[in-house]
């Protein structure tokens, strides 16, 4: 069985005080099923769903998923966990434009060669997230607050499964990216949840 993990700076496991955490929740899968099933990484720092970053060209998940996707020659299980950057001032405006992204996003992965997809809301901002990173605004984090439902209803209308990341997991120093803690629950999570699918699968 293949399950890939794509997503942004929190897949990728981005630490704000080092270069990328080692107990990354994708290693935390690894180490979970010991080879018994194919986990792969595709996280990438700055990824958006259809955003494009002047400052980090190629970023835009519409742009590429699909050439990206294709060196996999079958998926059974896409984890999708985006919007952390699709909050920033320069993209998503609203509560619409954020469910526009990511339902974009859907609409071209479905005509993908792709078993079934886990979509995973992103972890809740800081409230202070515009103290800590100038591209966020209070706006940011009220559209971080916003996302789970909107993510559950978009998993709901296209037969998705759903988790929902800061039920496991709250931002580290930074406000915005999980710390080890939560990369190590939201990891025992995902497992749990892969778990679950795999017995529908065998029967």
């Amino acid at each position: 069985m293949n399950v890939v993990l794509f997503g942004d700076s929190n897949t990728y496991g981005y630490n704000p005080v080092g270069d990328r955490y080692e107990n990354r929740y994708s290693n935390i899968l690894k180490r979970h099923y010991m080879n018994r099933i194919n986990i792969y990484e595709e996280g990438l720092v700055g990824r958006t769903t259809i955003y494009d970053d002047l400052n980090r060209p190629n970023r835009s998940s519409l742009g590429n998923v699909d050439i990206i996707l294709s060196k996999y020659n079958e998926i059974d299980l896409l984890v999708i966990m985006l919007g952390t950057n699709d909050y920033k001032k320069t993209n998503a405006k609203s509560k619409a434009d954020l469910r526009y992204g990511m339902e974009s996003l859907l609409k071209k992965i479905k005509n993908l060669n792709i078993k079934s997809i886990l979509l995973i809301s992103p972890i809740l901002l800081s409230e202070n997230i515009s103290d800590l990173d100038n591209e966020f605004d209070y706006s940011s984090y009220l559209l971080s607050k916003d996302a789970s439902l909107i993510y559950k209803g978009i998993a709901n209308d296209y037969d998705t499964l759903f988790l929902d990341a800061s039920d496991y997991a709250s931002p580290g120093i930074d406000g915005e990216h999980l710390d080890e803690v939560g990369h190590f629950n939201l990891g025992k999570k995902i497992a749990k949840v892969i778990d679950e699918f795999i017995k529908s699968e065998e029967d």
